[in-house]
């Protein structure tokens, strides 16, 4: 009997969104990579229709509260959540390979960015501040209950905000710092499969980004894995190797943002 695991998280979307060149959004190359590279990511079906906007665009005073600092002239432009993993490339090219690091975090609710700023002062007060600048993003639905928490395409809004600041620095690429366990991610059990297995920074999905940002852009833009080969253990050595081992208990690498308390970080269900 022919099974079709995970139908019932699928889902059928069409978006219709107002741009300033709707002529290279409807373009059939850009709305390819859009529909296979999302249709992948969160394993749901995409139609995208773009028209004209007529009204301005939204200021970028209220989303970008520290933009000037993505402007400094940093070595790399690095994607920053607040988990281990973020928080360990960090530190491996901040401290150990001594490079100089713009660090992009975004955040709907404060206690995100608090854990993101709690990480960057760490870095700051043990005398590395002139090697990173942070800039965090505010993303937010105000007043609107989320449907569901799995935040599939997260990947997506953070990629596109990278590409936005790095683009801000005079860079062609930024990192994703991510190990490769967790892009693969294998399934806990045998019933998570399709969107409830995320793909958020699985390597067809961010070769799909850099396809679809380079065209856009219409020159080559690059994501950087550089902790592709690591396992989580070996992700959480290279914070130790750098003498922060005592800072990795303030990062959070839960995606259930909602329901995290101050005495209960991570809900404890996935690897």
């Amino acid at each position: 009997m022919l099974m079709d695991y995970g139908k019932d998280s699928r889902r059928s979307l069409t978006f219709s969104i107002p741009v300033r060149h709707p002529e290279i959004w409807n373009g059939e190359e850009v709305q390819e990579l859009l529909v296979e590279t999302l249709g992948f990511l969160s394993d749901d079906s995409y139609a995208f229709r773009f028209r004209k906007a007529e009204a301005p665009v939204q200021p970028r005073d209220p989303y970008f509260h520290e933009l000037l600092d993505a402007f400094q002239e940093n070595d790399e432009v690095a994607l920053f959540s607040g988990g281990v993993d973020s928080f360990a490339g960090a530190v491996n090219d901040i401290v150990t390979l001594g490079k100089s690091v713009t660090l992009v975090g975004h955040w709907s609710v404060p206690k995100v960015q608090n854990v993101q700023a709690t990480l960057v002062d760490a870095l700051k007060q043990r005398g590395y501040g002139r090697r990173l600048s942070y800039v965090p993003v505010w993303v937010s639905n105000t007043d609107i209950k989320p449907a569901e928490y799995t935040q599939r395409t997260r990947s997506f809004l953070f990629a596109c905000i990278g590409l936005v600041v790095a683009r801000m620095s005079g860079k062609d690429g930024f990192s994703f710092y991510e190990n490769g366990v967790v892009s693969i991610n294998p399934p806990l059990a045998g019933d998570m499969v399709g969107g409830r297995a995320t793909r958020t920074t699985h390597p067809k999905v961010l070769r799909g980004l850099e396809d679809l940002f380079s065209t856009l852009l219409d020159r080559q833009i690059e994501i950087r894995t550089p902790l592709q080969w690591l396992t989580k253990k070996e992700v959480t050595e290279t914070i130790a190797a750098a003498g922060m081992a005592d800072m990795i208990g303030s990062t959070v690498s839960c995606t259930r943002t909602h329901s995290r308390t101050r005495r209960h970080t991570h809900c404890g269900v996935c690897s």
